[in-house]
Parts: C-alpha cells; structure tokens; sequence
C-alpha cells in the first residue's frame, strides 16, 4: 500500500483553511512587494496586475462562490455601482480641487503610466487603456481584494474590518503605480486617502451585492468615467 504525498496545492488550501488571515497577509504581502517594484521598472508593474488573482488557488474551485465569484441581483448592483460612482467623482473633484493640474494631482498621471507601457503609438495607447482601466485590472483586483483577501478577514473578524482592512491594502499597493518614482509626497498625500475612499465604496458594492464580478464592473466603469474626466480636463 502507498502513501500519496499531499501536493504543494492542498497544503497551501489547507493552511488557507485553518488561518486564513494569516495566509491571506502572506499572498499580499508577496503581491504588494511586486507592485511597489512597479515603481521602478515596468515589468513589475505588469507582473504585478497578472499576479493578483493568484490568491485564488488557495480556494478550491467548488468554493469559489463563497469568495465572491457568482452574479449580483440587479438592483443591488445598481445601487453599488452607483455609490462607487459618486464616491470616485467626490474623491477626484476633492484632488483637481486641492492640485489641480499639477503633478501633485495623481489622476493626471494615468495617461503618463500608460505611455511608459505603450510608447509611441496613441491609438494603441488608448485601446490598451480602455481593456486595462475598463476591464481586466478591475477583475484581477477585486477578485484579490474584494474576493479572497475580503473573505479572509471577515471571516475572522467580520465584515466592517474586512471593508477597511482590504481597502488599507489597495490603497498601499497604489504607491506602485503613483508617488514613488519619482518620490513625491504631495502625490502620496493625494492617492492614499483618494484610493482608501474608493476602496471603501468598491467594498460596500462588495456587501451588498455578494458578488466580485460586481465590484469589478464598478470599478471598470468608474475607472473609465476617470479617464474620460483627465482626458477632458487636462490641459492640452
């Protein structure tokens, strides 16, 4: 008779099982490493967006539901997607109104952070910026944090510490994309608090919908509708 080792997937699921939190803060704390290198070198930037569901392979597929990984009702989607909206033109009309278009202001560096990905070519800039923005970036995020990483620590303690809890964490993983490289405070001072807000919109989508794809379309179409504001707004 045979002993079949277990493999190096059911001892991650295992430990994720019995110690959530703590298995949840060792995925991010892996995850978080990659997007502040982001700051300083493009591969990491990319690396880290195509690294963020990964969390996903400590839940065993017949268990994905319970992360978040199922369809919203309508109407709470509707109410979601709407407070996040709000939420996201709060936020940034409280930055243009603080920065305006100044490089204090970190909204106007998205289109920059995209022109180091796709140097060149605007057309192409704006197809990658509208798929990335709009729709995978807002799926590999929540399907982290408003999915595995949120489950985690609401089961342990509950769901009001796990909407701040994950949106302390999106907030910092942002230093990545903005403030660091080069390292300005002004830009830190705006983002985190900017981040924090949204995160805490995108979590309340999160509990009232159950559902992840939810607040990835909540996201997705807030992050558009912000293009779409700096696009406009910005200075020619």
């Amino acid at each position: 008779m045979t002993t079949r080792n277990p493999s190096l997937l059911s001892h991650v699921r295992g430990w994720h099982e019995a110690a959530p939190v703590l298995s949840a803060l060792a995925g991010y704390g892996v995850l978080a490493a990659v997007r502040l290198a982001g700051a300083f070198t493009v591969p990491c930037t990319v690396l880290s967006i195509l690294l963020t569901p990964s969390v996903l392979v400590a839940v065993p597929r017949d268990s994905w539901t319970g992360v978040g990984l199922r369809p919203a009702r309508k109407l709470p989607a509707a109410v979601g997607i709407g407070v996040v909206l709000v939420t996201y033109v709060d936020v940034v009309s409280c930055n243009w109104a603080a920065f305006g278009t100044t490089t204090g202001n970190w909204t106007m560096g998205i289109p920059a952070l995209f022109r180091t990905m796709v140097p060149g070519n605007e057309v192409l800039l704006w197809v990658f910026m509208v798929l990335a923005m709009g729709l995978f970036v807002p799926l590999l995020e929540e399907i982290c944090y408003r999915g595995v990483l949120f489950t985690a620590v609401a089961r342990q303690a509950g769901t009001a510490v796990a909407v701040v809890v994950t949106s302390l964490g999106w907030a910092f993983v942002h230093l990545g994309n903005y403030g660091l490289s080069p390292f300005a405070p002004a830009v830190i001072a705006g983002v985190l608090p900017s981040v924090f807000c949204m995160g805490l919109a995108l979590g309340y989508c999160r509990v009232v919908t159950g559902s992840v794809f939810a607040s990835a379309a909540a996201q997705g179409i807030a992050n558009l509708a912000l293009v779409s504001w700096v696009t406009m707004a910005a200075p020619p």
